[in-house]
């Protein structure tokens, strides 16, 4: 399996669901990776699982993370830290951490620590894709799902950054 799809797979073995088509996705992979795609989306979807739930084994510290004041470089290593514990695939990492990219004449991101708002960037490029859509943009469908995805983790690390942290049982100092 390509990139991280093992681990998503792994965690969500026992997360078992009708799959919904509205969560397919075409990326090219073979229908067993598109599975496992379409598995972590519509579990990203669904209410009934709590949010403390979805992040359950993410031990980083959030302290001070507001999607309104983020960065790219910090949604992007964010990104890569749930990729690599399976919380999320690979592809997500890239609409998390690719709002406004600009380029230099060389291809090379700038501006990659700029303040931005992923929230608003989000709704308006939900508005964009709902008129291709509307034209019968077949593309625009998959990436509304994975915007929808990637607002779903963003509203979970913002309710996760908010929690107080647990008093660990070990004392480390000891």
């Amino acid at each position: 399996m390509i990139g991280n799809l093992s681990k998503v797979q792994e965690r969500l073995r026992v997360y078992s669901a009708v799959p919904d088509k509205q969560f397919n996705v075409r990326s090219g992979l073979n229908p067993q990776e598109e599975a496992v795609k379409q598995k972590v989306r519509q579990y990203w979807a669904d209410k009934s699982i709590p949010d403390v739930k979805k992040l359950e084994g993410l031990n980083i510290n959030l302290a001070g993370f507001d999607p309104r004041k983020t960065s790219n470089r910090q949604l992007r290593d964010i990104g890569v830290l749930l990729a690599e514990q399976g919380i999320i695939d690979g592809d997500l990492i890239g609409t998390m951490g690719g709002i406004n990219v600009e380029f230099d004449a060389l291809g090379k991101e700038i501006n990659i620590d700029k303040e931005v708002n992923a929230y608003e960037f989000f709704t308006d490029h939900f508005v964009r894709l709902q008129g291709a859509i509307k034209r019968g943009n077949e593309m625009a469908k998959g990436a509304v799902v994975d915007l929808n995805t990637a607002v779903s983790v963003l509203m979970a690390l913002e309710e996760h950054a908010k929690r107080p942290r647990e008093r660990s049982l070990v004392n480390i100092r000891a």
